[in-house]
């Protein structure tokens, strides 16, 4: 029966843990104070941040499926070209997706863990949608959603 007084133990240490996370307040989202600036304080969105991007994660590697083949402009004429893009544009897409919504997954648990604290998770992540998102691993082009330019309150 000693195991069971080692669970005991690391179950307190965890909720004692979640409890101080929790208790230390989730500064995460960005708001626009009475001057005008864009300042951090805690909203109850903060708490959302995490779950929202768990919940986005799997469905990224379908609508990055998606996104890959809006993306591609055929610009050669050869019929080769047109029947072998798409296809290819879909995999290497939902390939991307699959990584990229890994990284949605591990951060979301984190800021879920964090009550949004540390802003872990990417902020395209946290707006839920089944929009198609054009992937955006590696390169510099911007998701479908992401054209416009905007500060952390959302102002363009």
């Amino acid at each position: 029966m000693r195991g069971r007084g080692r669970i005991g133990c690391l179950v307190r240490v965890a909720v004692s843990v979640m409890v101080v996370l929790w208790a230390s307040g989730a500064l995460a989202a960005w708001v626009v104070n009475e001057r005008g600036e864009c300042v951090r304080a805690w909203t109850p969105a903060s708490l959302v941040r995490g779950p929202a991007a768990v919940l986005n994660a799997p469905l990224l590697p379908f609508r990055s499926m998606v996104g890959g083949v809006l993306a591609g402009e055929d610009r050669s004429p050869g019929i080769q070209a047109k029947i072998l893009l798409p296809p290819t544009l879909a995999v290497v897409g939902g390939t991307m997706g699959l990584v990229e919504s890994v990284i949605w997954f591990g951060t979301g648990l984190t800021d879920t863990a964090t009550g949004g604290y540390f802003e872990v998770a990417p902020e395209h992540a946290t707006e839920l949608s089944i929009a198609p998102e054009r992937p955006s691993l590696g390169s510099d082009n911007p998701g479908v959603r992401r054209e416009a330019a905007k500060d952390r309150c959302g102002r363009g």
